[in-house]
């Protein structure tokens, strides 16, 4: 199958293998949303993974990316940086996603719907997600980034 001339469709892993041993640059796999997957980019050797349940290539319904990042975390260690997107609209939906594993999140449409307001919009929204981070880690106890851990969503 083709869309606009290109084909699409899974890649293999060995598809995957040769890709990273022929480039020169990071590379990083997006729409990982399963531990299995993860687990193969790990193998390959890839540098990140970005656990997202959009962009064009999985159907709705699918878990959400909170409910499947800590799984692959504990399969993956630190083997590679693990991103994360969907559904991330504040500093607080930032601190649950690095507590539940990510090493970084990443916005899409808030970032888009503030560069209505260009470059001021942005830096606004910007300074208003880091205040909300700031509020999440004084409420639950954390003074680092380094330091936020599973234990601040699941006591134990």
């Amino acid at each position: 199958m083709t869309v606009s001339g290109q084909p699409v469709g899974p890649k293999t892993f060995a598809e995957l293998v040769e890709l990273k041993q022929n480039i020169k640059l990071p590379l990083i796999i997006k729409g990982v949303m399963d531990i299995e997957d993860a687990l193969k980019c790990a193998e390959a050797e890839i540098d990140g993974i970005v656990v997202s349940n959009h962009g064009g290539r999985v159907l709705d319904h699918t878990p959400g990316t909170a409910e499947v990042l800590p799984g692959i975390r504990d399969a993956v260690g630190n083997r590679m940086t693990i991103f994360v997107d969907g559904g991330i609209r504040t500093g607080f939906d930032v601190l649950k996603m690095l507590a539940l594993g990510a090493d970084a999140v990443l916005l899409g449409r808030p970032i888009t719907q503030a560069g209505a307001g260009g470059a001021e919009g942005i830096a606004f929204l910007l300074k208003y997600l880091q205040a909300e981070l700031e509020a999440a880690m004084i409420m639950t106890g954390v003074q680092d980034l380094s330091k936020i851990t599973r234990d601040i969503i699941y006591k134990k």
